[in-house]
């Protein structure tokens, strides 16, 4: 008999997990506990914060299989020297995308806390990546304008301070993300760009078209995982 496995995404703000159903469930980290997850044979985590949310769930599961990057892991081969310096949610998005897209070039965007750029060439080579500041960080950025509104509209001239800040941090995150699709585009025309993220359904229609939008990749990546590991 199969073991039933559990996928836990700890991120900067909220827990995502997943069963091999594939419904998601969500909670924000001050109101996260591990009473709320399933019982399953064994948890498979990526966590890139809150250390202590881990140990609750230590407390909870028998077995609990905390997944740390590997410079080289199948036909992926990072190219940072130390990858415990490379953060665990890129590392598994790039498996998720990888996954799905085998031999393909790959440029994987994740906009969460921080946006995260990672191109993957069609032998699983990375070729480096790069981080900027999500939409908290930006908006916040400058003491004067700074806000805790994270609404993101379509971008247009303002006639007042406050709403030309939240118009001009939107502007900005969304010419970076395009302005690295075109780069990847241009150097690899055949490649495709996958997305995650809990901003992009709001901004998705000032992207290209030809982007692949992925609701879970880092879950996606943990179970991918799991099933290499047995």
């Amino acid at each position: 008999m199969s073991q039933s496995k559990l996928f836990v995404d700890i991120g900067n703000s909220a827990v995502k997990w997943r069963t091999h159903d594939l419904e998601v469930f969500t909670q924000k980290i001050d109101q996260f506990s591990s009473k709320l997850l399933p019982k399953v044979d064994s948890v498979w985590v990526s966590a890139v914060a809150h250390l202590s949310v881990v140990e609750d769930i230590r407390a909870e599961f028998t077995s609990v299989n905390v997944v740390k990057p590997s410079k080289l892991y199948g036909k992926l081969n990072l190219s940072y020297d130390d990858p415990s310096k490379f953060g665990v949610d890129r590392f598994l998005a790039m498996l998720g995308a990888f996954k799905r897209f085998p031999e393909t070039p790959l440029l994987v965007i994740d906009a969460g806390s921080a946006v995260t750029f990672d191109v993957i060439d069609s032998q699983g080579v990375h070729q480096g990546g790069l981080i900027m500041p999500g939409i908290k960080a930006l908006r916040e950025s400058f003491i004067k304008f700074s806000t805790n509104n994270l609404s993101l509209e379509i971008t247009e001239l303002k006639n007042n301070t406050k709403d030309a800040w939240q118009s001009g941090t939107h502007a900005m995150l969304v010419s970076a993300i395009n302005s690295q699709i075109q780069n990847f585009e241009l150097q690899y025309p055949d490649g495709v760009v996958t997305i995650c993220g809990g901003i992009i359904k709001e901004i998705i229609l000032e992207l290209p078209l030809s982007i692949k939008f992925f609701d879970n990749l880092v879950l996606d990546g943990l179970e991918s995982y799991s099933q290499s590991m047995g």
